[in-house]
């Protein structure tokens, strides 16, 4: 009998717990903002895939924050002028130096391209721009990726992603479970092939 007590009571726990997590989760989500750390660093990193990630790596590029902006992820078929054309500000940007990475589809080859151009210029320290929704996951990719380089965290938050938003609920849930999975294959020293079907 107790042992059936224990066998029914055990989903019980590990909803609850999951449940916990993503509450929390949420509330990070919710109330994470940039460091501030107004040092300059080696280089912006830009992940794409939302909505005023490169406007904020410009912005922070036209500060003079990073000597190098590099934006990884971008689609093959956009060039630098498409990207330097979004800055709508007075403020002029720097004349060098904008780097793009077309190769990049996922998070994890996110961090691995990243990693690869941070050893070719011999760069050790970035401003990492995502979304505040993605960038626990971001960050755990890069800090996997990344041993030794020093990541500021520059989380955005999207005009159109709000919890009165059906679509932050869509996502956080999503990147919730993404992070927890990752968390998981990490732990168990699976390799990162294994969570490359992630977005």
């Amino acid at each position: 009998m107790l042992l059936l007590q224990k066998i029914i009571l055990l989903p019980s726990v590990l909803l609850l717990t999951w449940l916990f997590g993503y509450g929390a989760f949420v509330a990070a989500v919710i109330g994470i903002t940039p460091l501030d750390d107004s040092r300059p660093v080696d280089a912006i990193v830009v992940t794409t895939g939302g909505n005023k990630r490169i406007e904020a790596g410009l912005e922070l590029f036209a500060q003079g924050r990073a000597k190098h902006l590099f934006i990884t992820g971008v689609h093959p078929d956009v060039t630098k002028g498409e990207i330097t054309a979004m800055w709508k500000h007075n403020k002029p940007l720097p004349d060098c130096c904008i780097t793009l990475g077309h190769r990049a589809t996922t998070t994890i080859q996110n961090a691995a391209e990243t990693r690869e151009w941070l050893t070719e210029q011999n760069y050790s320290s970035i401003i990492l721009v995502t979304s505040n929704y993605h960038m626990t996951r971001a960050w755990l990719e890069h800090k996997h990726m990344l041993p030794g380089v020093k990541i500021i965290l520059h989380p955005i938050t999207q005009p159109e992603i709000t919890p009165e938003r059906q679509r932050f609920w869509l996502l956080t849930f999503s990147e919730y479970n993404k992070s927890l999975f990752r968390v998981v294959s990490l732990l168990a020293g699976l390799p990162d092939s294994y969570a490359e079907g992630d977005i």
